[in-house]
């Protein structure tokens, strides 16, 4: 019994050494990274905040997210104001841009998958090909799906106009844009339209979780080159950073990911397991992080820092609307769009009532 009690006590001890050790190796990452390439430095706390936003897009109940009240808004990112809620029904979309005072930063949020089986969404990815040249970039291309979702519906006016807003109200502060899944890709094209093509200069900041590969390397370098400010968190097996494939020996003619990647896994052995975040290189494709895996987990996606990342029920795009008929419009197709100006409506002035259900296909 006595030598039972030593070698945990030994187990303890070497793990406690690794996690020092790693701790520094991080440390020391982040200190190169910032040093020799300019690129992004990993900050824990900032991933902690952005994931609860990417978990709060999923809300379906639009007053209580219109308002933020919800379940999922009452934590790290409480000091947060919606300025404009869009929902477009036809494809089963959403997003919001709004205001988080303790950031002092506009943050943009897409929601990720709402599949009727997210198991046939994963499926599907496995045969997804490079099918759109991307606007003015020879030879770089992209997911054509993912791209539309953005680009072909009614996310993007809306979206650029509640940031041309955001701008008149708070000034030239920063822009965060994030999303898990889908919404991660989706919010990649958002921060290098943000980038590229608005109107005037942008401070973007980009962070997903999750996201599957949106183009081939000739676009990973052109983002990369416009966007350096982006981390994409991926997550132990997640299966979906996996998607579409990556084919070693064709990285002309494959899907290939963007840098910079964070891996977030546990190490450990039974109940003495403790989360490591690691740094990944800046190739995009860094052998020694995610790719050193098997994706093969889907409860993997759908949780990041412990938080829950996927809608309350996956049978349809439901949405509960409440009355908010003075906050916004909706078109033919019935897509809702939601504005609010903080400077002269306070929350307590909206009003709480009926709900109504509406059903959608997806956009991928």
């Amino acid at each position: 019994m006595e030598r039972f009690q030593w070698l945990k006590i030994a187990v303890l001890l070497w793990l406690f050494t690794i996690a020092g050790a790693r701790e520094l190796q991080v440390k020391h990452m982040e200190l190169q990274i910032k040093q020799s390439d300019h690129g992004p430095v990993y900050n824990h706390t900032l991933a902690k905040i952005l994931v609860e936003y990417a978990s709060a897009v999923y809300m379906s109940d639009l007053t209580e997210l219109f308002t933020w009240t919800c379940s999922r808004c009452d934590d790290m990112i409480r000091e947060f104001e919606v300025l404009e809620l869009i929902v477009d029904v036809q494809h089963c979309l959403q997003a919001f841009v709004g205001y988080a005072k303790d950031l002092n930063a506009v943050v943009i949020a897409f929601r990720g998958t709402q599949e009727h089986s997210i198991q046939n969404w994963v499926e599907d990815l496995f045969w997804k090909q490079l099918d759109l040249n991307y606007p003015g970039m020879p030879d770089a291309m992209v997911h054509h799906g993912f791209y539309s979702a953005y680009h072909n519906t009614t996310i993007r006016p809306c979206l650029l106009n509640a940031v041309r807003r955001a701008k008149r109200l708070y000034g030239d502060i920063p822009i965060m844009v994030t999303g898990h899944s889908m919404g991660g890709a989706m919010a990649s094209f958002c921060a290098l339209d943000l980038s590229v093509n608005f109107d005037g200069p942008c401070e973007v900041q980009l962070m997903t979780f999750g996201q599957p590969r949106i183009g081939n390397s000739v676009f990973a370098s052109y983002f990369s080159q416009h966007v350096p400010n982006t981390i994409r968190v991926t997550h132990a097996h997640d299966m979906v950073p996996h998607l579409p494939p990556y084919y070693t020996y064709f990285p002309q003619k494959t899907y290939h990911h963007f840098p910079r990647e964070v891996w977030i896994y546990n190490v450990g052995l039974e109940s003495l397991v403790y989360v490591a975040e690691k740094i990944c290189d800046a190739s995009g494709e860094d052998p020694s992080c995610s790719r050193s895996v098997m994706g093969n987990s889907i409860t993997d996606h759908l949780s990041y820092y412990g938080i829950q990342l996927q809608a309350e029920t996956w049978g349809s795009c439901r949405i509960v609307n409440s009355n908010l008929n003075n906050y916004g419009v909706k078109d033919l197709r019935g897509n809702i769009v939601l504005s609010r100006d903080p400077t002269t409506t306070p929350y307590s002035a909206i009003v709480l009532n009926s709900e109504i259900g509406i059903q959608s296909a997806s956009a991928v």
